[in-house]
């Protein structure tokens, strides 16, 4: 599994379709590196699910939500996790 970290387009460059590009040659390097599932944790997932990317609020590993424990947000984060299955049949969790 792989994480989609930290991805942010400056206002002056949106709607220019650089967002899209960087998820895609992530989705492309997942592949390629043979990682069956890419994940994110966002505050704009309608932009991630028009990607392709899927909510999965319950079914994160407990290793990636490891890391929300030192976050001053935590429990009550208000990110969305999501993601892709790049490998047919791959697993969360």
């Amino acid at each position: 599994m792989a994480e989609v970290k930290a991805l942010a387009v400056n206002k002056t460059s949106q709607k220019k379709q650089l967002g899209s590009k960087l998820v895609a040659a992530c989705i492309e390097e997942a592949k390629a590196l043979g990682i069956p599932i890419v994940f994110c944790l966002t505050y704009k997932p309608d932009f991630f699910e028009s990607r392709g990317l899927f909510a999965s609020t319950d079914q994160i590993t407990r290793k990636v939500w490891s890391e929300c424990f030192d976050c001053p947000k935590f429990p009550d984060c208000d990110e969305v996790a999501l993601y892709f299955q790049v490998k047919e049949g791959a697993e969360l969790g």
